[in-house]
């Protein structure tokens, strides 16, 4: 077994646990993985990026959120257990921090990028799902001989442009090659061999593969989602279940592997998002004191100017 250097991952990746997905494609494939190869249950959604109207659906509103592990959802309370890749250590503490209460695992906490360290431009660059899918062949839950066919045709573009169009992995490496190439070779360290010929088409392939990537856009858009990273919050939002459907069957079908659970939602209607601007003159102690009261749901630096903020009303 590959080491993957963090304790709180083995803890976290255990079969039969509940999970909180967030809604867009990356939350969703991280999902679809979950759900197959560890038989986790999905009981909600969520969409917590820093804007007014960040939310929370759950199946059952008195979920205890305890049980439950939020899915790329950078959500910063200290009880509740996460995988994520948006979060960006503030600084060093807070990294010992993150990594101390062992119920939250992320790679750039891993590999210890902090903003204050100006480690933002060498952050992860890829999504939570691709995190997923190493991790769940590190630790030996897709077995070593199970082949995801990234080559497998869907419409004008594979199924391996549909996987890397999670947090626009071809475009970033297009517009960040030394970075990406850097976490393509990391995360091919901690994978297996899904991963290594998933990651081999980013590093040999991500300048030519820009036209399948606009592809897929279109075809997320095709299915109601509000933006071309098949953010499907919108959906969630007017009830739309037929959609939710139809978008969550076809991302299943395109893995070969049963799509997550359509229900109806209860809207848990206590968080609200906004952005706060910073630059690295900020005094980050403060910073750091204000990310870690009690009402703030999940934040994350979204820019090097940017810091996406999630409140909880706890009335």
């Amino acid at each position: 077994m590959k080491n993957i250097l963090n304790e709180s991952i083995v803890n976290i990746f255990t079969p039969n646990k509940k999970c909180i997905i967030n809604a867009d494609i990356d939350g969703i494939i991280a999902g679809i993985l979950l759900q197959n190869f560890l038989n986790w249950e999905v009981v909600g959604y969520s969409s917590c990026c820093g804007k007014p109207d960040d939310e929370l659906w759950l199946y059952d509103d008195n979920e205890n959120l305890n049980d439950c592990i939020f899915v790329d959802l950078p959500v910063s309370i200290k009880n509740f257990s996460v995988i994520d890749q948006h979060f960006i250590s503030i600084n060093e503490e807070e990294v010992e921090r993150y990594q101390s209460e062992g119920n939250k695992v992320n790679p750039n906490v891993l590999r210890r990028r902090n903003f204050e360290n100006k480690d933002y431009t060498a952050k992860y660059p890829f999504g939570t799902a691709h995190f997923v899918l190493a991790v769940l062949e590190n630790l030996g839950y897709i077995p070593e001989g199970y082949i995801i066919d990234f080559f497998k045709k869907i419409n004008d573009f594979d199924l391996a442009d549909l996987v890397l169009r999670a947090d626009r992995v071809i475009g970033n490496t297009n517009s960040y090659t030394p970075n990406c190439i850097d976490w393509a070779h990391w995360i091919e360290s901690i994978g297996g061999v899904n991963t290594e010929v998933l990651f081999d088409v980013v590093i040999k392939e991500h300048q030519t593969r820009s036209v399948t990537e606009k592809n897929v856009e279109k075809t997320l858009l095709s299915f109601g989602c509000k933006g071309i990273d098949g953010d499907c919050s919108n959906l969630f939002r007017c009830k739309d279940y037929q959609r939710l459907s139809n978008y969550f069957s076809f991302l299943g079908s395109c893995l070969d592997m049963p799509p997550l659970p359509v229900f109806v939602v209860h809207e848990f209607g206590m968080l609200t998002g906004y952005r706060v601007y910073i630059d690295y003159n900020t005094d980050f102690e403060l910073l750091q004191a204000d990310c870690n009261k009690d009402n703030v749901f999940s934040y994350a630096f979204v820019t090097m100017k940017a810091l996406s903020m999630t409140l909880i009303d706890k009335k």
